[in-house]
């Protein structure tokens, strides 16, 4: 029924009226759609930009808005080394203002980092790292890992458990091997290191990491020493930073550095990376004699030993071997050894790279140059690979994570079927019997609801203990098949049908079931389409039941598998999380929306 008639609607007061109602709808609508938006746009963020709550995120059309992701990315929670790398004032990547230049698209710098890159690959194993590699497994290289594994293993989980002795539910549980040296670290060789050696070795080279001497040295520095005024008072030097700070891969001339130098190397320097130079085979055996107090005919290792014999050689090492015995063998010296077959001299070396090096022991990795130059060859994948990558990742948990996604699906399936049975045949029988006790019926049926879904589910949880159905698809769809508001709303609209057709029928010789069928059902499809949307909505959205009487993960829903995927990962792969479990129900609303709003108009006779 209109408001105003056909004439009355011309006037400035219906107007008036009707702008204001499609503008409170209009806001209503934005009020509802701007927070999905805000979700979508938060689910497309990492850890920089995911306070910033915007609809369309940065980093989509500015580039260093990008490159600040992608930093922060690529270094994880070592901020700390990408600080001394890009000699940077800030605390975090998200105050970083612009890409710095260092001329990367100067040919020679870009042949100096593209040497750099070919020589990481020739780095020893423990002085190599990948990027991109963070304890939740979100990352790039924790989601190739596991997609190398599915791969390798042709996804068989239990093939990967058998051969390896472990207890993995999934390929995205498992974890990169890589581990931090210590000065005593001896040279990992787990079977799963090797298999994780194995992938890496797959890796681009710009997506390795090699781990400085120098770098160990600083972060030692600021731990033992104190900031760059400390530093400077003990050696008299004038550093303006530490970031200035050079280790000398070689025992230094001047007392106060080869002190400094000594004290490093015996407390922290890696001992698996020193090579002890002269004969100490004498001093070796006296002192095994002296630890021992027996002879032992065991060769001195100028190397650290693979075998039982590491616990005596580290301490021969720190307490009898003089420091000017030991060479160490780090990712500087190894460079510029690289450069030297390459290239021969130094001026050969400053001509190809657009140096002015005064000395071999001058000559750095180009790190920084190594970034920035890597970010723009891969600006157009970076930017894909942050738009899906919260995304993948939680379809990548539900498809390969137990059998979430079939589970789901039985629940809804039967929970849709089991409503559209056992309600439709309810509210029938009260609609076309004029039972004495109906009315007493319908409202023990809306008493259900005055109580707290959560109060029922004790008593519940108890039946279906007692009946055994514990962790089986029938404890999760029984105890919802009757819903006391879904016969309520059914009755009334069975009521509104016209009764000349039931009678029709009966002329006919129809029985009760053949006029439900054919008569009831079809012209009740509106409000069926209803009920089977909040029949869909509760069994697919549903968390609690499902996480209450299925404990075995093999028979977690879609929800169970989410909340988990919640606890141990970011807020925004949670939010990813929310968008896709959004889609469903939005794409069946979208599909039955003619049915469903028909629905919502009781038909009337004229």
């Amino acid at each position: 029924m209109a408001l105003f008639g056909p004439c009355e609607q011309r006037t400035l007061t219906a107007r008036l009226v009707y702008a204001f109602i499609y503008t409170v709808l209009i806001l209503g609508s934005v009020t509802m759609v701007y927070p999905f938006l805000l979700m979508i746009g938060a689910s497309l963020t990492s850890d920089t930009d995911f306070d910033d709550w915007r609809v369309i995120p940065a980093y989509l059309r500015d580039d260093t808005a990008l490159f600040r992701k992608w930093m922060s990315d690529r270094y994880g929670a070592d901020f700390n080394t990408a600080r001394r790398i890009h000699r940077l004032n800030v605390t975090s990547f998200r105050f970083l203002e612009e890409i710095p230049d260092y001329r990367v698209h100067d040919p020679k710098v870009q042949r100096r980092v593209d040497d750099w890159l070919e020589c990481v690959r020739t780095l020893p194993d423990e002085w190599v790292k990948a990027f991109f590699i963070d304890d939740k497994r979100t990352r790039p290289t924790n989601q190739r890992y596991a997609r190398w594994l599915m791969q390798r293993f042709g996804n068989d989980i239990k093939a990967f458990n058998r051969q390896y002795e472990t207890l993995y539910t999934s390929f995205t549980e498992v974890a990169p091997f890589e581990y931090d040296l210590t000065h005593k670290s001896r040279r990992e060789t787990a079977p799963l290191r090797q298999l994780y050696l194995e992938f890496r070795r797959t890796l681009p080279a710009h997506d390795l990491n090699a781990v400085l001497a120098t770098d160990g040295f600083l972060a030692w520095v600021e731990r033992h020493i104190g900031g760059v005024e400390e530093l400077n008072a003990l050696l008299g030097t004038k550093y303006e930073s530490l970031n200035e700070v050079l280790f000398p891969a070689e025992r230094p001339q001047d007392p106060r550095w080869r002190r400094l130098w000594d004290r490093y190397v015996r407390e922290r320097f890696p001992l698996l990376f020193v090579r002890v130079e002269g004969n100490w085979d004498r001093q070796w055996q006296e002192f095994l004699f002296r630890r021992h107090g027996t002879r032992l005919n065991v060769p001195f290792s100028p190397t650290m030993p693979e075998d039982d014999r590491f616990v005596d050689w580290i301490l021969f090492v720190d307490t009898v071997v003089p420091a000017e015995a030991k060479r160490l063998v780090t990712v500087e010296g190894l460079w510029r050894d690289w450069l030297r077959r390459k290239y021969g001299t130094l001026e050969a070396v400053n001509r190809a790279h657009g140096t002015s090096w005064q000395g071999w022991d001058e000559i750095y990795p180009p790190r920084a140059e190594t970034d920035v130059l890597t970010f723009w060859r891969n600006r157009d994948e970076i930017r894909r690979e942050f738009l899906t990558r919260n995304y993948r990742l939680v379809l990548d948990y539900i498809l390969f994570h137990g059998r979430a996604l079939w589970n789901t699906f039985v629940l809804v399936v039967m929970t849709v079927l089991g409503h559209l049975t056992v309600q439709p045949l309810a509210a029938y029988g009260l609609s076309r019997f004029n039972l004495p006790y109906a009315h007493k019926i319908l409202l023990a049926l809306l008493a259900t609801m005055a109580f707290p879904a959560e109060v029922a589910m004790i008593p519940n949880f108890l039946l279906i203990k007692e009946l055994g159905l514990l962790n089986t698809y029938w404890a999760l769809v029984l105890p919802g098949l009757a819903s006391g508001m879904g016969i309520f709303l059914l009755k009334g609209y069975f009521d509104s049908l016209p009764q000349e057709l039931y009678e029709a029928a009966m002329l006919d010789g129809a029985g009760e079931l053949r006029m439900f069928w054919n008569i009831t059902v079809p012209l009740s499809m509106p409000i069926l389409a209803v009920i089977a949307l909040g029949s869909f909505t509760s069994a697919y959205g549903g968390f609690m039941w499902a996480f209450l009487v299925v404990q075995k993960p093999e028979m977690w829903t879609m929800m169970v598998f989410l909340w988990q995927l919640g606890r141990e990962s970011y807020p925004w792969v949670w939010m990813a999380s929310l968008v896709i479990a959004a889609l469903p129900t939005l794409l069946v609303f979208i599909f039955a929306q003619k049915i469903i709003l028909r629905g919502i108009i009781v038909p009337t006779m004229k």
